[in-house]
């Protein structure tokens, strides 16, 4: 009897702490409260109107979050459109994503009415996912996006879109864009570079595996982390070989995920530290007039401008992967070592050979004349396949706050 009262008793005392928890939050004032719902996953967000009276008109007063992920995956558009239409606005974010068990297919004409919704006025983050795997299986044609998706230039924040055809985005400006996402998008240099131009405050740019264009030119003051990407295409359709980084003063970090070669020539971008992951083969490297290319064929070209004084490469860290250790590559890498001047660490990735004893390290450290480096604190590390540095993710392209954007992967 004593053990049942004191178990009550210690019930009473929690279910008190936690209607004193509730109270404290019902007390916060609505703005407070508004901002909490806002970050809620759309569900969540819309049942917090069932809590009290109190919580009632939040979520409607509160910024939309209107994320078509689980458990929406399989909500009928016609829902989307109620709840939008249930909403007053503004909106915060807007997520929408396709995948193979979908019970609706999205259209041109449902997003344009999604789109043109009062309730997504003043978006900050929109992300039209539709499926970047099944367009490279043929299993679907890239989406055009209706000319409304532009409604959002002036207030967007994040834009990430995949799988579709970008509009013609004219002399657009977005002046609050930091992060830009382009994955298996169909667009025409022109509108890019007009896209590109109207963005003067991106911070982030991911380009990977896009089509309709075949030369990009960086001249950004803003712009701190590129990641990019190409796949082969077409005869008629133009997919990525040339990237120009004409001006780009706060770039610091160049990546590169799997696909074709893509040619890079850094014309001024003096606080780039980050550069990888490269292949030692295929790769067109300029910078100002120094250039070094390693073609697929064996041949090396190297050449430069012999009036001009010696080049002075500012990378922090570089990762060349599937090294081989025969004189080609080896050139490729000494090119690095003899002129990146403030190189703290230089990653060699071996394909075909494991790492061997301190003997063999300081063998092949002899053949990158590493005695003779412009950076005399900078260290080189020599790791097999199996235990390699996994290429950048498509977040690290955009998460600056990460050190260093080469995970190792076991």
């Amino acid at each position: 009897m004593v053990m049942a009262t004191r178990a009550k008793k210690r019930r009473l005392e929690e279910e008190e702490k936690q209607e004193l928890v509730d109270d404290i939050i019902s007390g916060l004032p609505d703005d407070v409260l508004g901002d909490i719902v806002t970050l809620l996953p759309t569900r969540d967000g819309a049942r917090t109107q069932v809590l009290s009276s109190r919580w009632r008109h939040i979520w409607r007063s509160a910024p939309l979050n209107l994320d078509l992920q689980e458990p929406l995956r399989c909500t009928p558009a016609s829902d989307i459109s109620r709840v939008l239409s249930a909403h007053p606005g503004p909106g915060r974010r807007l997520h929408v994503s396709y995948l193979s068990h979908y019970r609706f297919d999205i259209d041109t004409m449902t997003l344009d009415g999604w789109l043109r919704s009062p309730a997504i006025d003043g978006l900050r983050e929109l992300e039209i996912l539709l499926g970047h795997y099944r367009l490279r299986r043929g299993l679907i044609k890239p989406l055009p996006l209706p000319p409304s998706v532009l409604r959002f230039s002036s207030t967007l924040a994040v834009a990430r879109f995949e799988a579709c055809v970008l509009p013609d985005c004219g002399a657009t400006h977005w002046p609050h864009l930091k992060k830009l996402t382009l994955f298996s998008v169909t667009v025409s240099e022109s509108s890019l570079h007009a896209l590109l131009a109207g963005c003067s405050a991106i911070e982030s740019l991911l380009l990977r595996d896009n089509r309709g264009f075949s030369r990009v030119k960086i001249v950004s003051p803003s712009l701190r982390s590129i990641g990019v990407s190409s796949i082969r295409g077409r005869d008629d359709d133009p997919r990525l070989q040339q990237l120009v980084i004409e001006d780009a003063p706060c770039l610091e970090r160049l990546l590169f995920f799997d696909g074709l070669d893509i040619g890079i020539s850094v014309i001024s971008a003096p606080r780039l530290d980050i550069l990888g992951k490269l292949k030692g083969v295929g790769h067109m490297l300029q910078f100002g007039t120094t250039a070094l290319q390693i073609t697929n064929d064996g041949e090396e070209n190297a050449s430069s401008d012999k009036n001009q004084e010696p080049i002075n490469i500012r990378l922090r860290k570089i990762v060349v992967a599937y090294f081989h250790f025969r004189k080609l590559h080896i050139e490729f890498a000494k090119f690095f070592v003899m002129n990146a001047s403030v190189l703290e660490s230089m990653t060699l990735e071996l394909k075909h050979v494991s790492v061997g004893n301190n003997a063999w390290i300081r063998r092949q450290c002899t053949l990158l004349q590493v005695e003779k480096r412009a950076s005399k604190g900078a260290r080189f590390h020599f790791v097999s396949h199996k235990g390699s540095f996994g290429l950048p993710r498509a977040k690290q392209v955009h998460e600056m706050s990460k050190h260093d954007p080469f995970q190792k992967t076991h």
